[in-house]
């Protein structure tokens, strides 16, 4: 039988790599916060539960599915995927949490100044404010670049690191420091975490640095072809680089917004590494060398 003085946190994204590793990491810390897992495949859902696992189904492009899923949920935690549709997922859920009598959110959002004009960034800004809005208890993750975009948008190519921003730094995050950090703030809630925005970024590197990082973790020679955001659109134009499967026309048009406002020092503000994780979790974050070594495989995978 469930222990009613436990939460129950709805975790989205469950089948992802973010919301997984945040569901690992609740279940390690046993009796702080029961992980639901989420998810808008019926299959997935039933399997889960035929392993005893607490899990339900939502889809955040049908509001019809958000009572049954937030029923008896006491914490969320929000993240969406990479399409404009976010805003309009977002606002409806933050609708029906409020409903259900939902306590805590914790929203994912991006390393922001709270005055973007990149359509993506000024979006995730837009459904903070608008859960800042709400009766609902809440708390931001901001994190930096993903180190796991090395594994896919920004994957190594004809074995180079390609990096259209010249030598503009950005920092860097593990996903499982991102899990790490939002299991914490489910598991220990609105009393410790309520209007708290906690922003990631371990390491501060620009292409050609983090591509003598690989070089060493790998063992081989990683060049760095160092690009400006003209050149990266040639390719685009070209057919020569293309939007991830899971990424809408206009998200990705906004990367590229990124990218350009980066490159032209808009985005200075954001060249910072920050000491989140180690004042929440008491131990250094997960660098890109170590990260590297630990994806090595998958690494050396891209330059077969």
């Amino acid at each position: 039988m469930r222990n009613a003085n436990v939460p129950r946190a709805l975790v989205l994204g469950a089948t992802g790599r973010t919301g997984a590793a945040v569901v690992r990491t609740l279940e390690a810390t046993a009796g702080q916060a029961v992980p639901v897992r989420a998810s808008r495949s019926k299959a997935t859902v039933e399997q889960w539960n035929e392993e005893g696992k607490e899990a339900v189904r939502i889809d955040l492009d049908d509001p019809d599915t958000f009572p049954g899923a937030l029923e008896g949920i006491d914490r969320v935690f929000l993240m969406t995927g990479y399409t404009s549709a976010m805003n309009h997922q977002t606002k409806t859920l933050v609708d029906a949490a409020e409903d259900a009598g939902v306590g805590f959110l914790v929203h994912l959002g991006v390393f922001s100044d709270g005055r973007s004009t990149d359509p993506h960034f000024a979006w995730h800004e837009l459904v903070e404010r608008y859960i800042a809005g709400s009766t609902l208890a809440w708390a931001n993750v901001h994190p930096h670049v993903f180190m796991e975009n090395l594994l896919g948008i920004n994957r190594l190519r004809d074995g180079q690191m390609v990096w259209p921003m010249g030598d503009k730094r950005v920092g860097w995050i593990a996903n499982d420091d991102i899990a790490a950090v939002v299991a914490k703030v489910l598991a220990e809630g609105p009393k410790t975490h309520a209007g708290k925005d906690y922003y990631l970024s371990a390491d501060l590197l620009d292409g050609a640095e983090v591509a003598e990082v690989l070089s060493a973790a790998l063992g081989r020679e990683i060049p760095a072809l160092v690009l400006t955001p003209d050149d990266l659109q040639r390719m685009i134009d070209a057919g020569l680089n293309t939007a991830p499967a899971n990424m809408d026309a206009a998200y990705a048009a906004s990367t590229l917004i990124w990218a350009r406002q980066t490159y032209e020092g808009r985005m200075d503000y954001s060249a910072v590494t920050t000491s989140t994780v180690q004042d929440l979790l008491g131990r250094e974050p997960i660098h890109l060398d170590s990260w590297a070594t630990t994806h090595r495989q998958e690494l050396l995978d891209q330059l077969s």
